[in-house]
């Protein structure tokens, strides 16, 4: 009996790859502008191109981000830095003090008015010789000092007692018709410039002084217009 043939099995053949055809069969994106695809040179052109773009915004954002950092500084150093029309946390309204206090006392506050250069430091009610007082301490143009006290109901005995370490030199007129005693401790002659020097009057039943250490001409000032104020309260 003869032997069978059997059928020769199907030969496999791999068929492609749909990815890699379709890979291979894609064309160029048609670029919307040109009309068709892109050269190679013109992609790198584009490509160089939106790379500028990208660095040049970046470099407007960094401006604009130092710009603002600059202005937060110079805000800063605005608002921390003492400016001279600012008014020092020192400083004192001594004539609203005043106008506060007046209830306090049985006579008039005397506050001599002096102009911006002028600055208190100081401005109360206090005791003064054992009676009440009113002081107030001045800081001059020429960052002298001195100190103002009305003191109430003062007297010749009371003056004395203050200025017992300081030398009577001799009398002013500072103002209208207000005589002022002259005082000073370390005495110079004609020195423009003074120290532990003092001013005394009486006016309105009170004693005045005037003490410190500044300019003659300071002391005249103060002088003047605590005469003036007195001025205005004398009958």
């Amino acid at each position: 009996m003869p032997a069978k043939i059997l059928p020769k099995p199907p030969q496999f053949r791999p068929r492609p790859r749909t990815t890699d055809v379709a890979r291979q069969s894609k064309s160029p994106a048609v670029v919307a502008e040109l009309g068709r695809p892109e050269t190679a040179d013109e992609e790198a052109a584009r490509r160089a191109e939106n790379s500028r773009l990208y660095r040049a915004r970046k470099t407007v954002n960094n401006l604009i981000y130092s710009l603002l950092a600059t202005l937060g500084v110079v805000a800063i150093v605005y608002f921390a830095v003492p400016r001279a029309d600012i008014a020092p946390n020192w400083e004192i309204n001594y004539q609203q003090v005043a106008a506060d206090s007046t209830s306090a006392v049985a006579g008039p506050l005397i506050t001599p008015a002096l102009d911006a250069s002028w600055r208190a430091n100081i401005a109360e009610l206090t005791r003064i010789d054992g009676r009440a007082a009113w002081k107030v301490n001045f800081i001059t143009p020429s960052n002298g000092f001195i100190t103002f006290e009305q003191i109430f109901a003062g007297d010749d005995a009371g003056l004395a007692r203050i200025m017992e370490n300081m030398a009577q030199t001799g009398t002013l007129e500072l103002g209208a018709n207000q005589w002022w005693t002259e005082f000073d401790k370390n005495y110079g002659g004609d020195s423009s410039t003074v120290s532990d020097y003092a001013l005394a009057t009486f006016g309105i039943n009170d004693l005045f002084i005037l003490r410190g250490s500044a300019t003659k001409a300071e002391f005249a000032t103060v002088a003047t217009a605590v005469a003036a104020a007195i001025g205005k309260v004398t009958p």
